[in-house]
């Protein structure tokens, strides 16, 4: 008797995983800070942003290994929500371009834990970190290619305005170095965004002179 009334939880169970949704979350932001800034979630949810991202541009800092970034400036976003599907486990750091600096300190992160909803990662891109970095004239910027692509190198500052274009063409499969010049650039903070189809690559650079 006991057998059965365990294989009937098992049975149970099993058919409640299959039957398990993704879940959308909901993280709000003003004036300098995120609501449920550190959650966890499962591979398959959906992240919705809501709030001013003129005044607050979002950007994922950092990701697990495979995973493409995310930015609402680089696609393209012109309303108050913006959104992210989940698609690896690992933790995820994301900020708000002009304040995550000390004092205001405007971060936020989430875990994503595995789940039955199956989303592998559809990464045609990876890049190395650029060197060097902090730069004064010149930067290298080093990635490899999956297949021939369309790419598109943008150089962003701290307040999200568009400061070069470095690239914007078409190239082969395999690896590939491009030159960021940084001598007519201010001291700063700045962002890099490697752009090949759908997969953007964002991250940091500083300029010192």
């Amino acid at each position: 008797m006991k057998r059965i009334c365990y294989a009937l939880t098992l049975m149970a169970l099993f058919t409640i995983a299959q039957t398990a949704h993704a879940k959308t979350w909901t993280i709000t932001f003003a004036p300098f800070a995120y609501t449920d800034s550190s959650i966890t979630v499962n591979v398959g949810d959906t992240i919705v942003w809501s709030g001013s991202f003129p005044n607050h541009p979002l950007t994922l800092a950092s990701s697990p290994a495979g995973v493409v970034t995310f930015s609402h400036v680089t696609a393209g976003n012109v309303g108050n929500n913006f959104q992210y599907v989940v698609t690896a486990t690992g933790v995820y750091h994301y900020h708000c371009d002009n304040h995550f600096a000390p004092p205001l300190n405007m971060t936020g992160s989430f875990t994503a834990v595995a789940s039955g909803v199956s989303l592998p990662p559809q990464t045609t891109m990876t890049m190395n970190p650029i060197y060097p970095n902090p730069a004064m004239d010149e930067a290298m910027v080093d990635f490899t290619l999956k297949d021939p692509a369309h790419v598109t190198l943008r150089i962003y500052n701290a307040s999200g305005s568009l400061m070069q274009t470095p690239t914007n063409e078409t190239m082969s499969a395999g690896d590939h170095m491009l030159m960021i010049d940084t001598k007519d650039l201010p001291s700063g903070n700045y962002q890099y965004v490697l752009q090949s189809g759908d997969d953007v690559l964002r991250r940091a650079m500083i300029v010192v002179k």
